[in-house]
Order: C-alpha cells, then sequence, then structure tokens
C-alpha cells in the first residue's frame, strides 16, 4: 500500500465531510427557514430534486470519466461548482438560494461518485476495505474539524446571526476546497487512456444493463430496495435533523453544535462495532439490528421531546447510522458473484443516490404543512418498509461467510 497515494485520496473524505455536516445537515436548512420565510418543504424539495438528477446522471458521470481516462479533473470542476454554489446560498433571495443550494448538492454528489470510483485503481481485493476505511475516519475528523471551524466563525461573527450564518457558509467553501487541493495535487492519477467509449450511449447503456440484470438476481433486487427504504429515512434525519431540534426542542445553534458532536462520536462509534459485529454475526444481521434501533429512536422521539431523551435518541441514531454504511459494502460482496462484483457496487451506488429523494420530500411537507410527529411517523414506515424487503435477502453459505446462516 502506498501510504501517500492513499493519505492524499483519503483527505477529499476530510473536505467534503463539512459541505455534508454543515451546509446539508446545518446551516442551508437554518437559513432557508430562519432568514429567507422559506419551510422544510422547499428544503426537501431542493434536495429531492437533485438528488433524482445525481441519480439519473450517475451512469453518464461515470461513463464520461471512463471515456476521458481521468478523475481527478472532473472531482476538481465539480468541486469547484459545489463551492461557489454553497457561497452563492447566503447572497440570495429565496429562490435562487434553493437553487443554488440543489447545484451545490449536485455537484457535490457528482464529486464524490466520481472520486468514490478511483478506489479500485488505489486498492486491492485484500485491502480496499482497510483503504476505504481511511477514508471513512479521515472523513469523522473532518465532521469534527469543521464543526470547530464553524464555532470559531460564530463566536465571531453571532450564533445566531443572518451574518454569521454567510460567513460560515464562506467558511465551509474555503474548507473544502482547499483541503481538497491535497487530493488534487498530491495524488498522483494513473491516466488510462484504454477506454475509448461514447459517454452517452454507455450511460444509456449502463441503466439499461443495470435494470436488467436486477431482474436475474432476486436477492440483490431485494437488498437494493431495503437500501433505498433505509437510505429514504436516514437521508432525510440527516437534512432535517438541526430544525427538528429548533423547532421542536428549541434547541440554540451554539447547543446544538455540541449535541451534533455526540451523534457524530456515535457515529464513529457505531461504525467501530458494527465491523465486529457484521463479522461475528453476519451483515444482515447488522441491518436488521440498525432498522429496529432506528424505529426505536423514532418512537421515543414521538412519545418524548426534551434535550436529554433527544440526545439519548440521537446516540443511537448515530449508532444506527454508522452501523448501516460498515454493513452495507460486507452484504453486497456476499451477494455478489466475483466476476460481478464492480457491476454489483454500481448497482448499490445508483440506489444510494436515488434513496435521497422521496424521504426527504415527504418528511419536508409533513412538517411543514401537518406536524414533526406525523413527518417522523412517515420515516417510521420507511424503515419498517426496509426491513420488510431485508427479509427477502436470502442468505445462503455459497455466497457469504459461514457466520451468515440461511434465513
Amino acid at each position: 500500500m502506498n501510504f501517500r497515494q492513499v493519505f492524499s485520496w483519503g483527505m477529499y473524505d476530510l473536505a467534503n465531510t463539512a459541505f455534508s455536516a454543515l451546509f446539508v445537515t446545518f446551516f442551508f436548512p437554518f437559513y432557508i427557514k430562519e432568514f429567507l420565510g422559506g419551510n422544510e418543504f422547499h428544503v426537501g424539495l431542493a434536495f429531492g430534486a437533485s438528488m433524482l438528477l445525481v441519480g439519473l446522471l450517475v451512469p453518464f458521470i461515470g461513463a464520461w470519466s471512463d471515456a476521458v481516462g481521468r478523475r481527478i479533473p472532473f472531482i476538481v470542476v465539480f468541486t469547484i461548482i459545489c463551492c461557489i454554489s454553497l457561497a452563492a446560498v447566503g447572497y440570495a433571495p429565496l429562490g435562487i438560494a434553493l437553487f443554488a443550494g440543489a447545484i451545490a448538492n449536485f455537484f457535490y454528489h457528482a464529486a464524490l461518485t466520481t472520486y468514490n470510483a478511483i478506489l479500485p485503481e488505489l486498492s486491492t481485493d485484500k485491502n480496499m476495505g482497510w483503504i476505504s476505511g481511511i477514508g471513512i475516519g479521515l472523513g469523522y475528523l473532518g465532521t469534527l474539524l469543521s464543526i470547530g471551524m464553524a464555532a470559531i466563525i460564530l463566536s465571531i461573527y453571532g450564533w445566531e446571526t443572518q451574518f454569521g450564518v454567510q460567513a460560515v457558509f464562506i467558511g465551509t467553501a474555503v474548507f473544502f476546497l482547499f483541503v481538497s487541493c491535497i487530493t488534487f495535487f498530491v495524488f498522483r492519477e494513473k491516466k488510462d487512456f484504454s477506454a475509448r467509449i461514447n459517454p452517452l450511449s454507455e450511460g444509456f447503456l449502463q441503466i439499461k444493463k443495470t435494470l436488467r440484470e436486477v431482474r436475474k438476481h432476486t436477492r440483490l433486487f431485494w437488498f437494493m430496495l431495503t437500501m433505498l427504504l433505509y437510505g429514504d429515512g436516514m437521508n432525510a434525519v440527516i437534512i432535517f435533523l438541526f430544525l427538528y431540534a429548533r423547532s421542536v426542542i428549541e434547541l440554540p445553534v451554539k447547543s446544538f453544535m455540541i449535541v451534533y458532536t455526540i451523534f457524530s462520536l456515535a457515529a464513529m462509534i457505531g461504525a467501530f462495532l458494527a465491523g465486529k459485529f457484521c463479522d461475528r454475526f453476519g451483515a444482515k444481521r447488522a441491518l436488521q439490528l440498525a432498522g429496529l434501533l432506528w424505529m426505536a429512536v423514532l418512537v421515543i422521539l414521538l412519545y418524548t421531546a426534551s434535550l436529554n431523551t433527544f440526545i439519548i435518541a440521537g446516540s443511537f441514531g448515530g449508532i444506527a447510522l454508522g452501523t448501516v454504511w460498515t454493513a452495507m459494502r460486507p452484504l453486497t460482496v456476499h451477494l455478489s458473484p466475483k466476476r460481478n462484483m464492480g457491476q454489483f457496487f454500481g448497482y448499490m451506488e445508483l440506489t444510494d443516490k436515488f434513496s435521497g429523494i422521496i424521504g426527504p420530500i415527504v418528511f419536508g411537507y409533513l412538517a411543514a404543512h401537518v406536524s414533526y410527529s406525523a413527518a417522523l411517523v412517515s420515516l417510521f414506515f420507511f424503515f419498517a418498509a426496509g426491513l420488510l424487503c431485508l427479509t427477502k435477502v436470502v442468505i445462503t453459505h455459497e455466497s457469504c461467510a459461514k457466520t451468515e446462516t440461511v434465513s
């Protein structure tokens, strides 16, 4: 393993986590509702529409980078557009701010998709999980560092002020772009000009191939549906976490930063424990446990609304989040024939992109026009339906580790 290459690659995980932590979870929803007069439905629509575009265009973006034979130039361009758009949110009226936020989210995911495609050329079958884990670990470090940066900015410009949030948008863009430069300038990408394909036709071919192959693999279909439903619920939680805390528990910005740090640490612990759990009991059981944990979290929040219960429920939610992310990869491996491993991972990545559409829109509409309780109930059904679909994923001894049993 080339440490220089792995470290410089993984630093992009550290960089882009600032966007997901500060923009997606925290300040974009807060800014839209608090200072521009928008509501949860507007936020859900912005993120849902951008994820729909990501899901539709991911195959073409991947095929385009394959045709060029390089990935880093795409990541550079997508990252720059993302940073410009997120900075512009703080200086635009509601409609344009929502559009800029959607554009920022789209190019964030476009860059992330292209970035993930570098992993196979950086690793082997034996160390892919370890190298991927380094990126995840650096990502959690990026969350903590970006929260610290935001706390410093807000302590200077005001914790509850519009100017303070605008400064955080600028700070997030600078942090994201500056740290990404380590990847852009230190990582040495292998130029591959062997693939000479038409990105447009190849993109359509990949979508057609996905639909055809999924029909042949019943277990994969149910697993993809499980992750789609889980993802809808988790994406809604990630996007509306602060607005829920603000609206229901009346948590101020400064206090939420402390609470969010606790949740991030819980997700780290969850990822670590899930790895051990998967090795001993199997990835499917880990995903079942995560689904039950999410449902328990929602029940707690439905019947109690206090800071203490929010911290407890959120910590369990963080553990469940880390568990899902950790267990998804080995179960995909278990369900995939070795000759089609890369292809099956491509299907799961496509599923991941589409999973951010329905959940946030449904939650946002119910939170804005009915109540947060109704919105939480909708998430309960997402996770319950995901658990039900997971029962259809039959794990055989031939397709996975010996710790899994036929269900």
